[in-house]
């Protein structure tokens, strides 16, 4: 229920009912010790600094056991209405200190308002059955009293309980929801950094491909073109060796069109990423078209990867396993992906020249630090191992925020 309804309905309701048993000459001015009564009420519930409401709380007090020592103890809702605020609205000792001074006041309300003088003039026996008589009322009446406002008391502090817990949780609802929002807007962060990573890695598969045709396929055509002219004008005079010209282009244009064959086949869309970025796929491709023994194996419990993880780890080994052939001559490589709780490992190692991987690769060449950069990327590291085999190992980490992928 709110505070302020239950607090005027307390003030109001039983005064006015109050009101009804009242002679006509004495409602203007209990009217008027109603009104101050909800003056301070609403001026309690307007002021925000502690000291002036434990002020205005204890003139309420007075103001409402006054109001009792005149008119009786219905005015004890008067009383509950201030009890309520106070309960709900102090903290700490200072309710429990109102508390007290709440109970004293109102039994000497009471006091003052059922105590009748007695009259000296009586005999003994008169005076001390009035006495008794008034003892007798007056417990039964202050018993009731101070157990309606123990059990308001009670009820009012269980109340201000419940409501500071609701405020908590509200509170952490609050913390909650925002730190939701913060995750939302990281994930969308993430899986636009995934985009670009992925965009960036095409990026440079595209330049590759393109290097390779015109490195590797255009200058074949070239010389091919070449040699075709010089046959042209071999054969009318040297049939034998114009002859072997044919033979030379003919074998030039086969080793063209697997060239071609290779690169459309790298171009052509498929419809699982996780086998366009396989590793066993790229080391079975690597041993057929250069006749290198390839090595793959698995340690711990395989899952699958997510695909920042799964594009660094391929371009890390397709770049470790060209420097292997391309600058160390390498005969055997092996490559090893280690499972972990924390972390993925991957081994690549070859029986190739060090001395070479070190002077091309890792000081002077491009290959090692687009490794590193794409690796930190997502959070992890290239370690190399320069002694015999010659081992790149990329590591990256598992962690919760992986998930949001």
């Amino acid at each position: 229920m709110p505070l302020g309804f239950l607090q005027y309905g307390l003030l109001v309701v039983p005064a006015v009912l109050f009101s009804l048993t009242l002679p006509l000459h004495g409602e203007a001015l209990y009217t008027f010790y109603i009104l101050i009564s909800t003056l301070l009420a609403v001026a309690n519930r307007f002021t925000r600094s502690g000291a002036g409401q434990s002020l205005l709380i204890l003139i309420e007090i007075m103001w409402a056991s006054w109001l009792m020592a005149l008119y009786g103890p219905f005015m004890i809702f008067v009383s509950l209405s201030v009890l309520y605020v106070y309960m709900y609205r102090l903290g700490g000792s200072i309710r429990w200190f109102m508390l007290g001074i709440q109970l004293i006041t109102t039994n000497l309300a009471l006091y003052w308002h059922v105590a009748t003088p007695t009259t000296l003039s009586l005999g003994t026996v008169e005076v001390q059955m009035n006495t008794m008589s008034w003892f007798s009322d007056s417990v039964k009446l202050s018993i009731g009293v101070n157990l309606l406002l123990w059990m308001t008391a009670a009820l009012s502090w269980q109340g201000a309980k419940a409501a500071h817990r609701r405020q908590q949780l509200e509170h952490v609802y609050d913390e909650l929801r925002h730190k939701h929002y913060e995750l939302q807007e990281a994930r969308a962060q993430l899986l636009l950094f995934s985009k670009q990573l992925e965009d960036a890695a095409q990026a440079e598969e595209r330049i590759r491909i393109s290097r390779q045709l015109h490195d590797d396929i255009g200058h074949r055509l070239i010389r091919t073109k070449m040699m075709s002219e010089a046959a042209l004008l071999t054969l009318p005079l040297n049939n034998e060796q114009g002859t072997e010209l044919v033979k030379q282009i003919r074998d030039q244009l086969a080793a063209s069109m697997d060239d071609m064959r290779n690169t459309l086949h790298k171009l052509r869309p498929d419809f699982h990423a996780s086998d366009a970025y396989a590793l066993d796929r790229l080391l079975e491709e690597v041993g057929r078209d250069t006749g290198i023994q390839t090595h793959y194996e698995i340690i711990g419990q395989p899952h699958a990867l997510y695909p920042s993880m799964q594009i660094v780890l391929f371009k890390n080994a397709k770049e470790a396993v060209t420097n292997a052939i391309k600058h160390g001559k390498a005969t055997s490589i092996r490559l090893q992906l280690a499972f972990g709780h924390q972390e993925i490992r991957m081994s690549i190692s070859n029986d190739g020249s060090t001395h070479s991987l070190l002077d091309t690769s890792v000081t002077t060449g491009l290959g090692h630090e687009g490794m590193r950069q794409r690796t930190q990327f997502i959070g992890g590291t290239i370690e190399v191992q320069s002694v015999a085999p010659y081992t790149v190992i990329t590591r990256i980490p598992i962690t919760n925020k992986m998930n949001l992928l």
